[in-house]
């Protein structure tokens, strides 16, 4: 599949409509449809993220009709759909189709459960009781759950947890009642009764609790869910546009799909939407849950070669190694089922229809949440042709504190030879409130992180005609003078993904953002992680994250793992990890290798601390502090460091290209050693005027001694 030649390299506007008035004729809707783009032609937008238009009722007074664009197949809505095409690709402009009415992306507006309610979104719910010596209880379904699936009980302690995971009555298979359990305590010793129910996965959730509406979800891992959504939303699309495809030359680049996901958790406890297109029942009571499906079973057994029922307790206590073997092999199934039957089904579907496949998922800025609601990042995104992130902040020091999201993604891309990396950009996390030069610099803070396209929900009346212009235009010329350059990276930095899949265990409380609602390995492994990347992105270092099945693809060359794109890494970075026995081996294979492995040591993680094959470091700061700088091949190679300036650098031809970010909302005095210039230029690409600097020649570089204002972005060749 080849690269899409791009018009130009602005951010795309998101527009999901062009009126809300159902009573405008054909010529009135086309009116405003020709305002709308030719207004955003003027603030220098380069393209439009579009759809068909939805049912806009946002009145929860009025009832709702069960419809929208997709399946009414409203011949005038669709007219006005390709007209709105038309008229983009007039003006010169670029276009992307976004796939879902509204989010999270695979309800399509409700028709894929439409089709069948079984392909809705599912869970195993944890009932727990104490049972004392001579007991007896009858455990009967809670309301709003399907049926029993399983039931055992447990020696255990005062606190209700297992101490021998050895059953003391079982349940299961016809011996299971699908809708009352009962359990005897004959033994001396405290039990708990544990009885596993299947349920439908809505309240309490983001398909409840999310700003567009409460709409029930479908089950990702379910093949055919998927298949019934691509048939109600890319087929019908297609339909209606497909001449605009034509595989990467034509006007339609991409298809954007918004925040699928596991829905593995309770999420924003009392936030709700204005419009509930499906009733919700929130008597339900919210017990533990474990993502389920109707292929998890048998896909886990595959995997794991371990009967299903009999280890479910694991998913929910326990800190041995089979409970941490069990919860591993649990989320590598639900990850698996989520990429085949949603990413990797879409992707091929896109590209057979001669199309892109790009978007974002949910609450990508916090590994502990990865599991939980997606997966393996490196496995789910790699069937995106533009793999994508959503930052819904515009502070640009909070951007930069968040620098893992844009760095993940953009790995992914090199790892797997995409081309382009998109954000959804907004500041929604803060209603709304930026100033002009805070969103250009939160831009640029992306794509110093690797991003390139964005597509923006800012209002279009954040400022006047002539900063949007200017603005718009400086992300453009950044696009032009640094793309099509290689990226130039000389670390690498672990995706620990597994630390987290061994470790998860799931919580009751909605409020999934607080560390008291993880296990303290993932609490050290998460701050591990983001400390080490704040010291790299500080120390002007660049680098690119990987997980280990990447990893055991590289290349190895004179002491360096070689990357697709062609980055030389000269050092694997562990942050404090658990060690499956295949990392293991194959990180002292690496060291035996020649490669230098640097670890950082923690309390948790025994086995990374006794491992000789890595060079360990009590904290970040003296891990980042110990590359020879000097002496490597880092484009970078001053010591001095500058806190809160990104950036990165590009190799075209054997000569570089560097971008400069200011995080911060001062000037700074900026001295650094640059390798490999063509020129010594400083540019600042808001008006692409160069700009004062202090050049001094020197063995390894040019020193360059500059100031660099508050949230500016630079350019240097």
């Amino acid at each position: 599949m080849k690269d899409i030649i791009y018009k130009n390299n602005r951010p795309l506007k998101i527009v999901h409509s062009y009126y809300n008035d159902d009573n405008l004729t054909l010529d009135e809707k086309k009116a405003k449809v020709t305002e709308t783009i030719e207004r955003l032609y003027r603030l220098n937008f380069g393209g439009i993220v579009t759809n068909v238009r939805w049912n806009f009722n946002t009145n929860p007074a009025v009832p709702v009709e069960p419809r929208n664009g997709y399946y009414t197949k409203d011949s005038e809505e669709w007219e006005v759909f390709r007209f709105a095409l038309s008229e983009i690709k007039r003006l010169g402009l670029r276009a992307w189709v976004y796939d879902e009415h509204g989010y999270p992306s695979g309800g399509a507006g409700g028709l894929t459960l439409a089709a069948n309610p079984e392909y809705e979104c599912r869970a195993i719910a944890e009932i727990p009781n104490i049972l004392h010596p001579g007991e007896k209880i009858t455990v009967t379904l809670p309301h709003g759950h399907k049926c029993f699936i399983y039931g055992a009980s447990y020696i255990c302690n005062d606190k209700g947890e297992p101490t021998d995971f050895t059953p003391v009555e079982e349940f299961i298979d016809d011996g299971c009642d699908q809708n009352a359990i009962t359990f005897n305590n004959h033994t001396d010793k405290l039990l708990i009764t544990v009885a596993f129910a299947d349920k439908y996965l809505y309240e309490g959730t983001h398909a409840e609790h999310n700003a567009y509406e409460c709409r029930r979800y479908i089950d990702v891992m379910n093949r055919d869910a998927v298949r019934e959504f691509i048939r109600n939303t890319y087929e019908v699309y297609t339909e209606y546009s497909k001449d605009h495809y034509t595989d990467g030359d034509g006007l339609v680049e991409a298809y954007f799909t918004d925040e699928p996901s596991l829905m593995g958790r309770y999420i924003n406890e009392g936030f709700y939407p204005r419009v509930t297109r499906d009733s919700y029942d929130d008597s339900i009571p919210l017990y533990r849950i474990a993502n389920y499906g109707r292929d998890v079973r048998n896909v886990f057994e595959s995997l794991s070669g371990m009967p299903f029922e009999q280890n479910l307790i694991y998913l929910f206590y326990g800190n041995t190694q089979k409970a941490k073997r069990v919860r591993y092999f649990f989320h590598l199934t639900t990850s698996t089922l989520f990429e085949k039957s949603f990413y990797e089904q879409i992707s091929n579907y896109c590209k057979l229809a001669g199309t892109r496949f790009s978007g974002h998922i949910l609450l990508e800025d916090d590994i502990r949440h990865h599991v939980l609601f997606e997966g393996n990042y490196f496995s789910l995104l790699r069937h995106m042709h533009f793999p994508g992130i959503d930052m819904l902040i515009s502070i640009p020091e909070t951007v930069y504190k968040y620098a893992f999201t844009p760095k993940l993604i953009s790995s992914i891309a090199h790892a797997y030879n995409r081309p382009h990396v998109m954000s959804e950009v907004s500041a929604h996390n803060h209603g709304g409130r930026v100033t002009p030069a805070q969103m250009y610099a939160a831009i640029a803070l992306q794509y110093a992180f690797g991003v390139d396209i964005f597509t923006s929900y800012y209002s279009v009346d954040l400022c006047d005609t002539e900063t949007y212009q200017k603005y718009n235009s400086a992300i453009g010329n950044i696009g032009d003078f640094m793309g099509n350059g290689r990226h130039v990276a000389d670390v690498l930095l672990y995706y620990p993904i597994e630390t987290f899949m061994m470790n998860q265990i799931p919580r009751m409380k909605a409020t999934y953002t607080s560390p008291e609602n993880y296990s303290e390995p993932e609490n050290i492994c998460h701050d591990g992680l983001y400390s080490t990347i704040k010291e790299l992105c500080d120390s002007q270092i660049d680098f690119d994250l990987a997980d280990l099945e990447l990893i055991k693809d590289l290349e190895i060359k004179d002491g360096c793992l070689i990357g697709r794109q062609g980055e030389k890494y000269s050092y694997l970075v562990l942050p404090p990890m658990e060690l499956t026995a295949d990392a293991y081996a194959y990180l002292d294979y690496l060291s035996r290798r020649g490669i230098k492995i640097y670890a950082l040591k923690s309390t948790c993680f025994e086995d990374l601390n006794n491992a000789d094959f890595c060079e360990k470091f009590d904290s970040s700061e003296a891990l980042v502090a110990a590359f020879e700088r000097c002496t490597n091949r880092f484009a970078v190679s001053e010591a001095a460091r500058h806190d809160g300036i990104a950036c990165l650098c590009r190799d075209f031809d054997g000569k570089y290209r560097y971008m400069l970010v200011n995080s911060r909302n001062k000037k700074l005095d900026v001295t650094l050693t640059l390798k490999n210039l063509a020129n010594t230029r400083l540019i600042s690409p808001v008006d692409m005027s160069e700009r004062t600097v202090l050049v001094e020649k020197c063995t390894d570089g040019v020193k360059m001694t500059f100031t660099i204002n508050e949230y500016e972005t630079l350019l240097i060749d």
